[in-house]
């Protein structure tokens, strides 16, 4: 594993939200770029990924195909979950749905998200498009030539082993005799309410925020590769002269 060509090493677009952070002074990479980087580095040369995993992401996992269906309903369109790892000279990415012939020849890319609750839903249409999702995007359009797309927040209810699981949590942290207890159901009950959305309108359950490719951006991107690739391969020295093998 010692003899990986680091000049070779592509940045997945899920990356670039840290990979693009620098020091105050511009003049370097900024301390979340590097540790980025070491991520990159243990899986590159290990074999190992260590991903932080939220209650909020397994949702996201599971209920994945929901979402995709109900931005299929709203825009009107048959969208199929994209199968195709893409990559070029600089980029890895793996877009979530797509408009278009093909995901090599897309016009509109677009990348779907699903809310944890109501009141984590909401906030986006006031929000906007957050940097790392914005550089993410311009990957996949640099990787399929699309000139716009979009970030699809998406509320549906979560799976029942995920209401389970958050009612198990409630019936530990109220120190209630039973599961029977009449505070408990009314808070257990209010918590399925919380996290279940059929009642809401469908339409009324994505706010699809656009995004336009950025050109400049993504040159910006590509700039900074074979300086990542530096620093990768300059660990790499200080971490294998630290206790030279014979």
């Amino acid at each position: 594993m010692s003899n990986i060509n680091w000049d070779e090493i592509r940045f997945r677009a899920s990356s670039w939200g840290n990979l693009l952070t620098e020091t105050r002074d511009k003049k370097g990479l900024g301390l979340t770029c590097q540790k980025e980087l070491l991520k990159i580095y243990n899986q590159v040369l290990y074999g190992r990924k260590t991903d932080l995993t939220t209650k909020e992401m397994t949702k996201g996992k599971q209920v994945e195909d929901e979402s995709i269906m109900l931005f299929s309903q709203v825009e009107g369109e048959m969208f199929i979950k994209n199968q195709e790892l893409l990559k070029n000279e600089y980029f890895l990415g793996h877009p979530d749905i797509y408009s278009g012939k093909s995901i090599t020849t897309a016009t509109q890319v677009h990348d779907i998200k699903s809310s944890w609750s109501l009141d984590t839903f909401m906030p986006k249409l006031i929000e906007g498009a957050e940097s790392s999702y914005i550089a993410q995007l311009n990957v996949y359009f640099d990787l399929t030539g699309a000139k716009e797309g979009s970030i699809a927040y998406c509320l549906v209810s979560a799976p029942d082993n995920i209401v389970e699981a958050e009612k198990r949590k409630l019936l530990y942290s109220m120190n209630v005799a039973t599961e029977l207890s009449p505070e408990y159901l009314e808070a257990a009950e209010e918590l399925e309410r919380n996290m279940i959305f059929e009642d809401i309108d469908y339409r009324e359950r994505v706010i699809k925020i656009p995004v336009q490719r950025d050109d400049e951006l993504i040159e910006k991107m590509k700039s900074k590769v074979p300086v990542l690739r530096q620093w990768l391969s300059d660990f790499h020295k200080k971490h294998m002269g630290l206790y030279p093998k014979e």
